[in-house]
């Protein structure tokens, strides 16, 4: 199984699209480098977790991935949903441009299920508001 194809499927154009607004965004996955603590400045944070990693297939060259996005995004508090929004909506695009793909003979294949969110939430002591989404996942990985 090579989970860094399938988190790169993922991961790269997340990073690209936050990259491209206007200010960029810094985007934040697992175990590659931490949301600041008590930050108050927007960024995205990116879990991509695997579950069921194994389906048996009739051939040794085919990799099967089940699993689960989260994606958070946080903007400044106090000043509307409307930035918060933004952010979110680059994160829906980007996942569903990833069920566009066709299945090749090799590379991975990925396809996402439906987007759960956005759900917007915002704790006093925090000085951010948040917004979550979250979507289950399959990947093919074709060597």
């Amino acid at each position: 199984m090579n989970y860094q194809k399938i988190r790169a499927k993922v991961e790269n154009p997340l990073l690209t699209a936050f990259g491209a607004l206007s200010p960029a965004v810094p985007v934040f996955f697992d175990n590659i480098t931490a949301a600041p603590a008590n930050s108050t400045t927007e960024y995205v944070r990116v879990n991509v977790t695997f579950g069921l990693t194994n389906d048996p297939t009739l051939t040794s060259s085919i990799d099967n991935a089940r699993g689960a996005i989260v994606i958070r995004c946080f903007s400044k508090k106090g000043e509307g949903p409307a930035r918060n929004q933004t952010l979110i909506t680059t994160a829906v695009d980007v996942l569903e441009t990833l069920n566009d793909s066709i299945k090749e003979i090799t590379g991975t294949y990925f396809k996402v299920g439906s987007i759960d969110g956005p759900v917007f939430s915002s704790n006093e002591d925090a000085p951010l508001f948040m917004g979550r989404i979250e979507t289950s996942y399959v990947a093919t990985v074709l060597s």
